[in-house]
């Protein structure tokens, strides 16, 4: 098994929403929404910044538009932390 490539970006901010673009189905459950990227393979489509959430917008209306799925895009108010490592 070849090891995994781990992106590490320095942290920019405290992220206080989190967004996410989910299916919906006829009895309105939701899945989390992926895509296969270039250099990173399978991706969820979940962002801590607005601003790129909106800008995957195109990209959330093809994946709707290839799977005849509605798709939405949802903004998640940070809560409380349930794990950390090293704790």
């Amino acid at each position: 098994m070849s090891e995994p490539i781990i992106h590490d970006p320095g942290n920019e901010t405290e992220i206080e929403f989190v967004y996410a673009f989910m299916s919906i189905d006829e009895q309105g459950r939701h899945g989390i929404v992926a895509e296969i990227l270039p250099g990173m393979g399978m991706t969820p489509l979940v962002f801590g910044k607005r601003e790129l959430a909106h800008r995957m917008i195109p990209l959330a209306q093809q994946i709707a538009d290839k799977t005849g799925k509605a798709v939405g895009l949802f903004a998640f108010k940070r809560s409380h932390q349930l794990w950390q490592s090293g704790e």
